[in-house]
């Protein structure tokens, strides 16, 4: 049976303004190491961003403030980073809230929905203090792929 996090939601919405809300089939919260982990069928909405995955952990301060989320296991998510609408996918996601970076590892894919460019690679990384945007292709190239006008 799925369960709604209130607790997490309300020390989630001391930060965020908007409406946040998880659900999952299980959820450990780890008071000690300030730690929650969902597992199984989790889905995050916030506004109109939303992320799936198999399993989600959040870090806390110890004034239960989100430092750190990650994600893992069949990343499907659509979002806003930069003003820009994104859709996304891999096997891992992390954003770091004190830093303002969103890094999409394995399998990673990132398309600019209103453009349709596309980018894949094992690493990329958003930065959207600095506006920048770091693809890693070790284990296979990274790509770049977008239209553009042929004007002759």
């Amino acid at each position: 049976m799925r369960a709604v996090v209130l607790l997490f939601a309300a020390a989630v919405s001391l930060v965020f303004a908007a409406e946040f809300q998880l659900t999952t089939d299980k959820i450990i919260v780890d008071e000690i190491n300030l730690k929650s982990t969902f597992i199984g069928n989790v889905i995050i909405t916030k506004e109109n961003d939303k992320l799936r995955a198999d399993t989600a952990t959040v870090y806390f301060n110890k004034k239960f403030d989100p430092l750190r989320y990650e994600a893992s296991g069949n990343i499907s998510a659509d979002m806003t980073i930069n003003n820009r609408r994104y859709h996304a996918s891999g096997e891992y996601l992390s954003y770091d809230a004190e830093m303002n970076v969103y890094t999409l590892t394995k399998n990673a894919f990132l398309e600019e929905t209103d453009t349709g460019r596309k980018i894949y690679g094992d690493m990329i990384s958003v930065n959207q203090n600095n506006s920048t945007y770091t693809v890693d292709g070790s284990a296979q190239p990274a790509k770049f792929i977008f239209q553009i006008d042929d004007k002759k």
